[in-house]
């Protein structure tokens, strides 16, 4: 599918639909100042409602603040009845010709004819509502392409990594180069919210996450790694949690990654 030309509502619906969108690792669930969200969408999660409003969306707008030069924003209609801005940004990686959409923000809008956002003004909304069962289609759909979705997801990794703020973006940024020096041929996505690593045909042997206070480096093996890292729940989600001030033994995680790498413990 191409996916180039102007970012519009519609590009920005094909580039879901490319599996070139992410949530960031942080979220802000009211990201402007007096501005909340109404009992309608205290519910809104992200993996249920952020991809197909992103796919509904009827107006995109570039970000208007100056240090967010790559920023956008966009409405959407939710089907409980209210209206929803999402902030996000682009990245595109060395040599990458398409972006990734990186889910920054969302935030409600109250209002029935139009809603008064306070960087664009007044904005009026669209006579027609989707109904919940359209919004599950919309779901269905983009789920349906991530299944058949056999392209290595480095990209959206990469621009999940760039997302990270200080010391959490460092650590990552050194396990993931780190993976690529014992892995070469290594296969990346970012699958629940999170960066994954495989091995083609076999499945995934690690992932990391990001948390307030440390991140989590995972090992998902068939088999207990030797030494065992010092948290996790089995063999398939050993990990070692660091925080800022830990410092990273690189040699002990390159081992783990190669003994993971050797008995993967995730299918794809």
């Amino acid at each position: 599918m191409s996916v180039s030309g102007p970012l519009t509502a519609q590009r920005v619906s094909e580039l879901v639909m490319a599996n070139r969108t992410i949530r960031a690792p942080y979220y802000d669930a009211d990201h402007d100042e007096g501005i909340r969200f109404t009992d309608l969408e205290k519910g809104l999660q992200w993996g249920a409602d952020v991809i197909p409003a992103l796919m509904g969306l009827f107006r995109v707008e570039q970000d208007s603040r100056d240090d967010h030069p790559e920023g956008w924003v966009g409405f959407a209609r939710h089907w409980r009845g209210g209206t929803l801005r999402l902030n996000f940004d682009q990245f595109s990686g060395p040599g990458e010709s398409d972006s990734i959409l990186v889910v920054t923000a969302i935030s409600g809008r109250e209002g029935e004819k139009f809603i008064v956002d306070e960087d664009f003004g007044n904005i009026e909304l669209p006579d027609q509502v989707p109904t919940q069962e359209e919004w599950n289609k919309r779901s269905n759909r983009y789920q349906a392409a991530r299944r058949d979705d056999d392209t290595d997801g480095s990209a959206a990794v990469q621009a999940y990594i760039a997302a990270l703020p200080g010391w959490k973006r460092t650590v990552a940024t050194r396990f993931d180069e780190i993976i690529q020096h014992e892995v070469p041929h290594v296969r990346r996505a970012v699958r629940y919210h999170q960066p994954f690593y495989g091995v083609e045909d076999q499945g995934w042997f690690a992932s990391f996450s990001v948390f307030s206070k440390h991140v989590k480096l995972s090992f998902v093996s068939g088999t207990y790694l030797e030494p065992k890292p010092p948290s996790g729940t089995g063999p398939e989600r050993q990990a070692l949690d660091l925080k800022e001030t830990d410092e990273l033994d690189e040699e002990q995680v390159a081992s783990w990654i190669r003994q993971a790498a050797e008995n993967p413990g995730m299918g794809w």
